[in-house]
């Protein structure tokens, strides 16, 4: 859904590289630095971030410090891996790798990689394709450049970068095929799935996202399925979608693009292979959009909690990881649309902004959500109740249950601000429950002193009574567990 590489920002995107490099310092571990690349803890992880990466001149904390603080566990980076960038000329075999060296080697381990790959960015032509067309122009000097990429990052000791410790096993071709517009897009998946499988067998390979928004969803993938049936169940182990939209319920209608997406899948032959959401989103602030959205606002209360319910929702249904995007801090177009308002942290700009470095709400959900649910049990999640506007779902960590709770409020008959719904929640503990709010008590993340985490967050404790606790649900959703 995103246009991520017109050629006019890739001056940015530069700027990107070398933040990673000033701030992270060369390997930058961190408090991650005890994980691991790509360790058993946190390949299952389903919180990622599309970047993860925050680069912002005059903010003292750019490179992946907030992405460590809040959890993050999956990166895939804004800066693709182009053929052309990797090998300028292409009569000369010699690659040039200094920018992705810095790129990939400054992720801290602990934080897994998505990479993607491709022959030039959507928007700019630099002659590495065939005209109207994804196919590159000289399949075996593409395909050369695809396995030594691969090679030189996937950490198996055999012509790796030098001193790689956060190895990449996942690739992901290009981004969104446009098909409407280009042709080709199945003969490039095969190609480069061919060529990472051959530098790299257990490395795995996504295809190119399905967009979007909940009102084109369906039919955009009308178009896109036709690669899906071009490529016959072959040379793809994971799908992915894009869905993005509004704090107003937009997150449900997912099922049916999951559904959907899985329906086509098991026609053409790819069988069960999992399915991840790497872009999805939602704003807070006042956004310029195309009509009727122009002008829209919502809150960091309504973003917050938006973002939890399109994390936990689709993990019940079988979506394995989620990325929303773009990017932990504002700013991606920097136009005051709708992307650049999705982020968890301002960045000094346009409307509705606090102030360049301030958190948002959201920034201290998505922290409480991998504090709670990190090492969860993610195949097991157990819808509890999908009815009356409620919805409740128990995560298993450490073998005890967490019961993640919230009430579609903007949809029940009659709502005014300040009411609540009395909830009866049967659970698989005894003793007494803690209920923590999700979302921070307050109109803004400004209003919090981050050293006071977890503390702004309300809490309540009750007794369980034959198996049952009375839980009251307002406007944010709720964690529901038992006191250790």
């Amino acid at each position: 859904m995103v246009e991520k590489f017109m050629f006019n920002i890739f001056k940015i995107i530069i700027v990107l590289s070398l933040f990673s490099l000033a701030f992270c310092g060369g390997g930058g571990h961190g408090g991650g630095g005890d994980d691991g690349g790509l360790s058993s803890d946190f390949e299952d992880s389903p919180f990622g971030f599309h970047p993860a990466l925050v680069a912002k001149f005059g903010y003292s904390d750019s490179g992946y410090i907030d992405a460590q603080n809040i959890g993050v566990r999956w990166n895939r980076p804004s800066l693709y891996t182009f053929w052309f960038k990797v090998q300028p000329d292409i009569d000369d075999p010699a690659y040039t790798w200094d920018e992705y060296d810095n790129l990939y080697g400054n992720i801290p381990a602990g934080i897994n990689i998505l990479a993607n790959i491709a022959t030039q960015p959507r928007s700019y032509d630099a002659g590495r394709e065939i005209p109207g067309s994804y196919l590159p122009i000289d399949e075996d000097k593409y395909t050369a450049f695809v396995k030594a990429t691969v090679e030189r990052y996937d950490g198996d000791g055999m012509d790796d970068m030098p001193g790689i410790v956060n190895p990449i096993r996942y690739w992901q071709v290009d981004n969104e095929p446009q098909v409407q517009i280009k042709t080709g897009y199945a003969g490039l998946q095969q190609i480069t799935y061919m060529a990472i499988k051959e530098a790299c067998s257990e490395c795995k390979v996504m295809i190119g996202g399905a967009t979007g928004f909940p009102d084109n969803f369906a039919d955009n993938f009308s178009v896109y399925a036709q690669i899906l049936s071009d490529l016959n169940g072959q040379y793809v182990d994971i799908f992915d979608f894009h869905w993005y939209g509004f704090a107003d319920g937009d997150y449900r209608e997912s099922k049916d693009a999951y559904d959907l997406v899985r329906s086509k899948l098991n026609e053409y032959g790819f069988g069960n292979i999992p399915v991840w959401i790497t872009e999805m989103g939602s704003h807070s602030g006042t956004i310029t959009w195309e009509d009727p959205y122009d002008g829209l606002y919502q809150s960091e209360a309504q973003q917050a909690g938006d973002y939890l319910k399109r994390f936990i929702y689709p993990l019940s249904f079988g979506v394995k990881k989620i990325f929303p995007a773009f990017g932990l801090i504002e700013g991606f177009k920097s136009n005051n649309g709708y992307f650049d308002h999705t982020g968890l942290i301002y960045d000094g700009a346009f409307s509705d902004d606090l102030g360049l470095g301030i958190k948002k709400l959201g920034y201290y959900t998505y922290k409480l959500m991998t504090d709670k649910l990190e090492g969860s049990d993610w195949d097991n999640i157990q819808v509890i109740q999908e009815s009356g506007n409620v919805y409740i779902y128990k995560v298993l960590k450490g073998g005890e249950p967490v019961y993640v709770a919230w009430w579609d409020y903007f949809d029940e008959a009659g709502y005014t601000a300040g009411d609540t719904k009395m909830v009866v929640l049967n659970v698989d503990f005894t003793g007494d429950a803690l209920i923590t709010t999700a979302v921070p008590n307050a109109d803004s993340g400004a209003d919090l002193d981050e050293n006071n985490y977890p503390d702004f967050f309300d809490t309540e404790t009750k007794t369980v009574s034959n198996g049952q606790v009375t839980i009251t649900l307002g406007e944010s959703p709720v964690f529901v567990e038992a006191i250790q």
